[in-house]
């Protein structure tokens, strides 16, 4: 059963089948549809960018105990769409996470399709797990900034939640 106004409500371990039964069920959902085009699509994009994000960098892939657990919520509001997304992480990723958060924040429209351009015609180093355009894309793509956290974790792990909002 699907709760009014939340599109997709999602805790527990992310890989490629649970990935693409998110989306399905999400692209079934009736008010999901019934978005305007650019912002059902653009809300599409977040999502997905979220999801890759915990499949790449969650740093307990499977876990038992629910407060470590990956998730995404997507809730549709009056004017806005709001996606949360959270994984674990190790206390050493915090500071470098922080700062890539704050640095996109602070840049303009403009600012953040310059970096998006120079960044997507790199070549990612030996190692990398990609270009670094996550956050980029999520902050051009909502045009908001991009809310964040970090939760201490009895586990001695640090659970990072990032908010997105997009206006509709």
């Amino acid at each position: 059963m699907t709760v009014p106004g939340i599109f997709l409500d999602y805790h527990g371990p992310i890989d490629f089948p649970v990935i693409d039964s998110l989306l399905l069920k999400l692209k079934s959902i009736k008010e999901f549809g019934d978005l305007e085009t650019i912002t059902r699509k653009r809300t599409y994009s977040l999502i997905v960018e979220c999801i890759e994000n915990i499949c790449k960098h969650s740093a307990l892939k499977m876990s038992a105990d629910k407060k470590v657990q990956p998730h995404i919520v997507v809730r549709n509001e009056e004017t806005r769409i709001i996606i949360t997304a959270g994984n674990s992480i190790t206390p050493d990723k915090r500071e470098k996470l922080a700062k890539r958060l704050e640095s996109v924040n602070s840049m303009t429209v403009e600012e953040l399709k310059e970096l998006h351009e120079t960044r997507i015609n790199i070549k990612p180093e030996k190692g990398a797990n990609g270009a670094g355009l996550g956050f980029i894309c999520m902050a051009f793509k909502s045009g908001n900034k991009l809310m964040y956290n970090f939760d201490p974790r009895d586990s001695g792990y640090l659970y990072f939640e990032v908010q997105i909002s997009l206006n509709k």
